[in-house]
């Protein structure tokens, strides 16, 4: 293992991990791989050497497609106002865990990694992409997913605007072959470097997609929601947020990636996602953000309150006026707001906000929307706040405990991730998660498509029936 290894690279000026001499950035990276397996020798434990490399401008969505779907474990992330998106292949460490304890479980899987993930050389304006990918299903104790789920990814494809990176995590154990990493590292940069900045092929959908209306039927949801309402005049229930889930089948199997690209095409302004789940694929365009850390900054969101969009400027502005002013809506946002701020607190924060909601609107439908903000201190990692938000109001009800044990007896489904937290953590403790909603679980040739309403007093069930309805539909629609 001390001999040189020869590094080629296809396209020097696009895959070259930095922007100066290549051969010094082969030697670099030839010690610096040495390092990593000297370091795996000496502790008898293995590494992870982690490789950002600067790439000429690609679409994450299109790499998967070509790159990474034979792989095992990918997902996707997108936000297409912002122009950016990640698409990860491949696994270098995975972890599962269950139970009440599941967020601290993966909590100590990423610490204890965290030390054994050793970051390569790289230009010193291209950022670390080493990230931590999670996802959690609703409940602790789901019984066909697993609850907890850790993913450090071998390739991740990142794009900012016009700039892209691949981050190679790659495995180094005292058995390793350095020379064999080295040739897998150049393939894949040449396969990247020959994929144009294309959205791939354009979006296809069915046109003789059948619902099934016997299971998780409408009446069931309907008659679901009158219960809760008698338990909401009878003060057990606040608020409480009942699923409804329909099943579609398509004459072909679906595609994930022509899906996707409607998707990022008709709700430019929703989070963009795409993670597996069992033998299928969950994804959808969800509005709602549980938490943002950057530099030490947190952002939630209270998002609870929606009418849909008007088909005028006139009609528009009335609906939000309305929703602005519903004091149903605004009793429903404030149970949210009033929950984060106390979870907040609980945790010795600061939290700052405004007194009124404003609105979010996307292209479908607006919501009440207040952004809390805060300070978090080094030693409260992402998934400490991620326990203590999940679930919100938004998704469960008030209170919380009462209100999951109603789901529990009234959905004849397993909500699985729907409405659950998934999303990443990097090297320097940023993070973001999202909500799994206006979602769908896609394997083969059938879906099913989940949506939610929000029971509080003055719920009416034939108009939550109906809101619920529009939501499967939209997003029936965009299947591809």
């Amino acid at each position: 293992m001390d001999d040189p290894i020869e590094f080629t690279y296809p396209h020097p000026m696009t895959a070259a991990p930095f922007r100066s001499d290549c051969r010094q950035d082969r030697r670099d990276l030839q010690r610096f791989l040495h390092q990593c397996y000297y370091s795996a020798v000496e502790t008898g434990r293995p590494k992870i050497a982690s490789l950002s490399f600067a790439i000429a401008p690609v679409d994450p969505l299109l790499a998967l497609e070509v790159v990474g779907q034979s792989e095992a474990d990918c997902l996707y992330l997108e936000q297409p106002n912002q122009q950016q998106a990640v698409a990860a292949f491949g696994t270098a460490l995975y972890h599962e865990s269950r139970g009440v304890s599941r967020c601290r479980q993966a909590h100590q899987f990423i610490r204890q990694w965290s030390a054994h993930v050793l970051a390569g050389p790289s230009a010193e304006d291209l950022p670390n992409q080493t990230r931590f990918f999670c996802s959690f299903t609703f409940f602790d104790d789901d019984g066909t997913l697993a609850p907890a789920r850790v993913f450090l990814p071998t390739w991740q494809v990142s794009r900012q605007r016009q700039s892209s990176w691949l981050t190679a995590n790659l495995v180094i154990t005292p058995e390793v072959c350095l020379e064999d990493l080295a040739q897998r590292l150049a393939h894949q940069l040449e396969r990247l470097a020959n994929l144009s900045f294309s959205a791939g092929s354009p979006p296809s959908s069915f046109l003789n997609k059948s619902y099934d209306g016997s299971s998780h039927g409408a009446i069931a949801f309907q008659q679901a929601v009158e219960r809760a309402i008698e338990r909401i005049r009878q003060r057990q229930l606040r608020k409480i947020v009942l699923a409804h889930a329909a099943d579609v089948l398509a004459p072909r199997p679906y595609s994930v990636f022509n899906t996707l690209r409607t998707l990022r095409q008709r709700y430019p302004d929703c989070h963009i996602f795409a993670i597996p789940a069992g033998q299928g694929t969950f994804l959808g365009a969800s509005p709602e953000r549980l938490l943002s850390l950057r530099h030490r900054r947190l952002v939630t969101d209270a998002l609870a309150g929606s009418a849909p969009r008007g088909n005028t400027l006139a009609a528009d502005s009335a609906l939000a006026d309305t929703l602005l002013h519903s004091p149903k809506e605004r009793n429903e946002h404030q149970f949210v707001v009033d929950f984060l701020l106390k979870k907040l607190t609980g945790m010795d924060l600061k939290p700052s906000y405004r007194p009124t909601p404003s609105l979010l609107q996307l292209s479908n439908i607006q919501h009440l929307h207040t952004p809390i903000r805060t300070l978090v201190p080094a030693q409260i990692h992402p998934l400490q706040l991620v326990e203590a938000l999940h679930p919100t109001p938004a998704v469960a009800g008030v209170p919380t405990a009462a209100a999951c044990q109603q789901i529990r007896a009234h959905e004849s489904f397993d909500r699985g991730l729907y409405a659950a937290p998934f999303g990443w953590i990097d090297a320097q403790g940023n993070s973001e998660f999202i909500v799994g909603i206006r979602s769908a679980l896609v394997q083969g040739d059938r879906a099913r498509l989940y949506g939610g309403a929000g029971i509080v007093a003055g719920s009416d069930a034939a108009q939550e029936l109906a809101e619920v309805q529009l939501k499967l539909r939209v997003l029936g629609e965009a299947l591809g």
